[in-house]
């Protein structure tokens, strides 16, 4: 009866550091702290011998024993949520700390977080505008005028990138559409004489969907020695930024081509 306890209890603290490690790696944690959140919960409930494979788009946690269990998770979306994560590691310190909070409150709080967005939508979409045009102004545009057109630009792009990857569930396709909404924006706003040129425009509207944070992770993974981790990271962050660059460059040839001049 004991046996069977002991293996229940297990399966139940593998499968928490599963779904938690889950989480983490979609919401865009790094490969070793991952790892690192993994092996401490299984620590803190006394099952010290566990092995962690940690990929971008799967996790296995393993018993380190010939009759243990394996429990393997693949994640098919991806996002870098900086805030949710931060949450997953008080959750997970809090766990480790206090010895006396049962497993199933751990997943309540896990199902709970992974169903509450940190922000709305409307909140997302008001910082991205706000940050799009102050860089906007940074890079040349230092007018009223310029930094209200990126806000809106910025909103519009934003808005088609989530309608987009909603019905693709391709993020790449999502950039090259999003990043092509902007590119006509500025076209159409230099085209109707309201700006000059449309460079600073695009350049700060093309802010957001810009995979800077995941490429730092992907570095960060290298430099850790997760070399497999790290290069797929990089490689889809060099994906997503080249599919915006092809959607601001299929719309800037297309107007050359027509008879436009690019200030």
């Amino acid at each position: 009866m004991t046996e069977k306890i002991d293996h229940k209890y297990k399966k139940d603290v593998l499968r928490l550091a599963t779904f938690i490690g889950q989480l983490m790696l979609s919401n865009g944690a790094e490969t070793y702290r991952v790892e690192d959140t993994v092996k401490r919960i299984c620590k803190s409930r006394g099952f010290s011998y566990i092995n962690v494979f940690v990929a971008p788009s799967t996790i296995i946690v393993s018993d380190d024993r010939f009759d243990g269990y394996t429990f393997m998770k693949v994640i098919k979306n991806r996002c870098i949520d900086l805030n949710m994560i931060d949450l997953l590691n008080d959750l997970s310190r809090k766990f480790v700390s206090d010895t006396d909070m049962s497993i199933e409150s751990a997943i309540n709080e896990l199902k709970h977080l992974e169903c509450k967005p940190a922000h709305s939508q409307i909140e997302l979409n008001i910082w991205t505008a706000i940050g799009s045009s102050s860089f906007a102004v940074l890079v040349g545009g230092d007018n009223l005028l310029t930094f209200m057109l990126t806000l809106i630009t910025s909103v519009i792009a934003m808005i088609t990138f989530e309608k987009v990857q909603k019905i693709s569930n391709i993020p790449v396709f999502a950039n090259l559409v999003a990043s092509m909404i902007i590119g006509f924006c500025g076209i159409g706003l230099v085209e109707m004489g309201i700006l000059e040129t449309p460079k600073m425009l695009i350049v700060g509207s093309i802010m957001p969907l810009l995979p800077g944070v995941a490429f730092i992770k992907a570095m960060r993974d290298l430099v850790s020695g997760d070399l497999m981790s790290g290069v797929g990271r990089a490689i889809d962050a060099a994906i997503v930024a080249t599919g915006i660059a092809v959607g601001i460059g299929i719309v800037m040839n297309a107007y050359v081509k027509w008879g436009g001049g690019l200030l």
